[in-house]
């Protein structure tokens, strides 16, 4: 009996308390509500705060002192479609418009995301299953090319991006410096966000993205943007033209960003026949048919490999496919 009056004495204890501690609370915002303080403040200023600057107008556009910086490509690739590897080599030419002289330079490496310790995978849910990773970018090397002399220089690899060291800076308000990158990747397999390769009943098809190092803008915002690859911001590049050639089998199709410069080599006589129609007709010209995929006559027989060139000017990026499975058509 005496135990269970003490219980009933705490408990009784436990509920004062309780309730006083209630009352301060209730005491205290009772005060905060009696205060000059306006919840509204929390939310000020707005997103769009500045009345515009130099480089960027209110209404976004670009400012007396808005500028950019500039890179071109010139890349050379082929596929070797026992092994599933990319090998390319990468010639880049930068121009640093900005005011500050660049002692390092930024690129981003998005291969590096099939990697079985990428970021992306514990952040954006997307992780290839244990036995689908690949080994992301194998860098061979980074050299600075001076005229006909090429150096190589030290890089540093984290996740996504690669920072390039220099010899020199390159100098601000026009500056320029190339560099030549070898490297190879294999080719995610069906998994792939933004490249991977698929089988078909008539062959396999590749689908080429974000297969190239590819500069990091440096702007005057934040000055280098190296986040890393999280699936959403990987397409802030810098402007310039990209020329890229595709060395594949001969009996595959290649559709690429840009123009084709070199249909002549790649296309037989009746497909060349069709596609100068297709550029003169508002109708759609079957440059290859359904019928035709399967049909050897329909690819060059002359060599067993052949190479695609394409450029597209003013770009921020390029993507390709490339399959004996693939039709084509065109119109003017």
């Amino acid at each position: 009996m005496k135990i269970k009056f003490t219980c009933i004495i705490l408990f009784v204890f436990l509920a004062v308390s309780v309730n006083a501690q209630r009352r301060r609370r209730a005491t205290n915002t009772n005060d905060t509500i009696s205060s000059n303080y306006q919840p509204s403040d929390l939310f000020s200023p707005l997103f769009y705060s500045e009345k515009g600057n130099e480089f960027h107008s209110p209404n976004g556009a670009p400012g007396s002192k808005y500028r950019q910086n500039r890179v071109d490509y010139w890349l050379n690739a082929a596929i070797d479609t026992t092994s599933k590897i990319l090998t390319a080599t990468e010639k880049l030419n930068y121009t640093n418009n900005s005011p500050d002289a660049l002692q390092f330079l930024w690129l981003q490496l998005d291969q590096n995301t099939y990697k079985k310790d990428a970021r992306s995978n514990f952040v954006t849910g997307f992780s290839p299953n244990p036995d689908q990773h690949t080994d992301g970018y194998q860098i061979e090397s980074v050299s600075v090319i001076n005229g006909n002399v090429s150096n190589k220089v030290d890089f540093i690899i984290t996740d996504t991006r690669m920072q390039v060291r220099l010899p020199k800076a390159v100098l601000p308000n026009g500056g320029k410096i190339s560099l030549s990158i070898k490297y190879r990747y294999k080719i995610p397999g069906n998994f792939g966000g933004r490249t991977d390769y698929v089988d078909t009943k008539n062959g396999k098809i590749y689908e080429i993205a974000e297969w190239f190092p590819r500069m990091c803008v440096y702007d005057d915002t934040r000055g280098w943007d190296t986040l890393p690859f999280l699936g959403s911001g990987e397409f802030y590049l810098e402007y310039g033209d990209i020329d890229y050639q595709v060395t594949v089998p001969a009996d595959m199709i290649v559709a690429g960003s840009g123009e084709l410069l070199n249909p002549a080599e790649v296309l037989t006589a009746k497909q060349l026949a069709r596609l100068t129609e297709a550029r003169n007709s508002d109708k759609t010209i079957m440059i290859r048919s359904a019928q035709e995929v399967t049909d050897r006559s329909s690819r060059p027989t002359i060599k067993s490999t052949l190479t695609w060139h394409f450029k597209m000017l003013n770009t921020r990026d390029v993507a390709f496919g490339a399959s004996k499975a693939y039709m084509g058509c065109g119109k003017g």
